[in-house]
């Protein structure tokens, strides 16, 4: 066969004997342990709180986005029954349990003997705009008084019966 010589290599056994343990921790290797130790710590606790906060982020974003779409069926749903109580029937139909009518006719109403109202000449021509609330109020008969006063019931009851 071959005749080399076969080399192997020398494999020392530590003897307990020694005064070695064989780990040897000393003083700075120690140190460097439980500072990565500690810094490894650090790290996985700052990982731990940002995807925390990103998981908390994302399911305040999905209750505002399921809220944000109930909101927007709940707002077609109001423009839906807005349009529907909109409709000329509907206001028809209102109008007649509130007593209202359609007018067949206009009506004109004439006021008779009414003062007129002489401008006044020792104004100048740039006062020619005058405020009203500075003169007297004009005397209006009886008649046009009652029809005020009976224009003013009906509104202030037709105001009344509103929903």
């Amino acid at each position: 066969m071959n005749n080399e010589p076969l080399y192997f290599p020398k494999i020392r056994i530590r003897n307990e004997d020694d005064g070695h343990p064989p780990w040897r921790f000393t003083g700075k290797t120690l140190g460097l342990f439980i500072l990565l130790l500690i810094l490894g710590g650090l790290l996985g606790s700052f990982h731990l709180n940002q995807a925390s906060y990103v998981a908390t982020a994302g399911l305040e974003i999905a209750n505002l986005t399921r809220e944000r779409e109930r909101l927007r069926q709940d707002n077609a749903a109001l423009n839906r029954s807005i349009a529907e109580l909109e409709t000329l029937s509907n206001v028809r139909r209102r109008a007649q349990e509130l007593g209202l009518t359609e007018a067949d006719a206009a009506e004109y109403l004439t006021i008779d003997n009414l003062p007129l109202e002489t401008p006044n000449q020792e104004t100048s021509a740039d006062a020619s705009v005058q405020d009203t609330d500075m003169h007297e109020p004009r005397s209006i008969s009886s008649e046009v008084a009652r029809w005020w006063e009976e224009l003013i019931a009906r509104y202030e009851s037709w105001m009344n019966t509103q929903p």
